[in-house]
């Protein structure tokens, strides 16, 4: 799963440039505008290509989180890449269900003669998508909402029953919490008479704790990884449909 979603980023170009216009550009453009075609094209092309910006910073923020997971579990590092293959189920889930999102309403636009078409609803989905932040009191349109909601959602799907279980388990890792100190408790070396122990507490890897939590950390990379690669493609298939539509 890992190795097809490197196979596309391999297949990417390293830059791409990003046609923005802020909401003066677009007024100024719809000013020139001599029919109702032209106008719809204007709003859309705008709509895409900041779908398009998203989906290149979206996957590309994933591979870099992936890249530095592999990179920490090669020197046999443990709680960062289960830090890191938590964030990257966050960003998987919220990235998949956006683009099935997008792709669905981008199926259904149509586009009458003589009629100006746009879409309040797509375009505050597309600028949360970008732009949505829970940082710093945001204004209501930019509020972010919280990543427990997707995560519930995605998880009532057949293909993703796994995903709310070993998100749970991430997340008391990446908190000062009880899994993340089983990381280190290795064996018991010695039990005495009057019950108590001897337990050794290691750096090294190779217990069976460290393998639970090994488990769960490979499992996330694998979904994530083919659930990235797989909500650009979405992305990109949505896109077609609908410049395809404001061509014709």
């Amino acid at each position: 799963m890992i190795a097809y979603c490197f196979e596309l980023d391999e297949n990417l170009p390293k830059e791409y440039k990003w046609r923005y216009s802020d909401e003066d550009s677009i007024k100024r453009q719809i000013q020139c505008a001599k029919t109702t075609k032209e106008i719809n094209k204007i709003f859309w092309l705008d709509q895409a290509h900041n779908v398009e910006a998203y989906s290149v910073m979206t996957f590309w923020r994933g591979v870099e989180l992936l890249k530095s997971a592999i990179r920490s579990l090669n020197v046999h590092e443990v709680i960062p890449p289960a830090v890191l293959s938590r964030s990257l189920l966050e960003l998987a889930t919220v990235f998949l269900m956006n683009s099935n999102n997008l792709e669905k309403n981008f199926s259904e636009v149509t586009f009458p003669p003589n009629t100006v078409v746009v879409s309040q609803d797509i375009e505050k989905m597309i600028v949360k998508m970008i732009w949505g932040t829970r940082f710093n009191n945001p204004e209501d349109h930019l509020q972010q909402i919280n990543i427990i909601t997707p995560l519930k959602k995605l998880s009532e799907n057949e293909h993703a029953k796994e995903l709310w279980l070993n998100y749970e388990y991430l997340c008391d890792i990446a908190h000062p919490s009880f899994i993340g100190n089983t990381r280190y408790w290795s064996h018991v070396e010695t039990v005495y008479k009057n019950g108590s122990e001897d337990r050794v507490i290691s750096k090294f890897p190779e217990h069976e704790n460290c393998n639970k939590i090994l488990d769960k950390i490979l499992w996330s990379l694998g979904w994530s990884a083919a659930s990235i690669r797989s909500a650009f493609e979405i992305n990109t298939h949505g896109l077609q449909q609908l410049i395809g539509k404001i061509n014709k």
